[in-house]
């Protein structure tokens, strides 16, 4: 007689969801350029130091476990800072935010016998970075910009903490992530024609997340 087959999916394998949310640091930045167009009177002092304040990020995910060591998943979420003071330009209150749009893979390391699972991942893929003019000039004024405008950048993060886990599939965490995009240049159209040029952002953040594992 044959004998029937069965598949079983490995422990801990599945779709799971993951947010988080918390401070976030922004490492000083620069702003490269600040330029005219075809307006040679507007070209503000370049390569000046960019200082932020402390901000906040947030950021929801979806993916599959593997197993309980390994998952892959599809993570966005806003990173958000205001510019404390740029020297050579009036800020205003001006800030920077970015959406990213990423790729994770989580390496997961549950300790037997508790509820603890440590974890350490990674990520890459593309970020919308937003520039949100307060009325923001260069000094003394030239031209001075209002409204947003964006760019489409490169982004990539790392993370590591650890999950405490309340039930078998709900967990509560505490973690660290390292965020960066590559250089955006914010172009404001006929009427200022200006372009803003600033180095991509690097932040640090302290995360407190909620997972569930379906």
């Amino acid at each position: 007689l044959a004998r029937a087959q069965y598949w079983y999916w490995p422990a801990g394998a599945g779709p799971y969801f993951r947010m988080g949310a918390g401070p976030t640091i922004f490492q000083n930045g620069t702003l490269k350029s600040y330029t005219g167009g075809n307006n040679p009177f507007v070209n503000g002092p370049q390569n000046q130091p960019v200082h932020f304040d402390v901000g906040v990020a947030a950021d929801g995910s979806f993916g599959w476990a593997f197993n309980q060591y390994v998952g892959l998943d599809f993570e966005s979420g806003y990173i958000w800072g205001r510019i404390n003071n740029i020297p050579g330009y009036d800020a205003n209150g001006s800030t920077i935010a970015n959406v990213p749009f990423l790729g994770n893979l989580t390496l997961s390391l549950p300790i037997p016998h508790t509820n603890i699972v440590p974890y350490i991942g990674g990520g890459a893929g593309g970020a919308i970075s937003t520039f949100d003019a307060h009325g923001f000039s260069d000094s003394p004024p030239t031209q001075t910009l209002y409204g947003n405008e964006s760019d489409t950048v490169f982004a990539y993060q790392a993370f590591a903490g650890v999950r405490f886990l309340l039930t078998p599939n709900l967990s509560l965490g505490l973690g660290y992530k390292y965020f960066a995009t590559g250089n955006p240049t914010y172009s404001y159209p006929p009427g200022p024609n200006v372009n803003a040029s600033f180095s991509g952002v690097h932040t640090h953040s302290i995360m407190f997340t909620l997972q569930y594992n379906f």
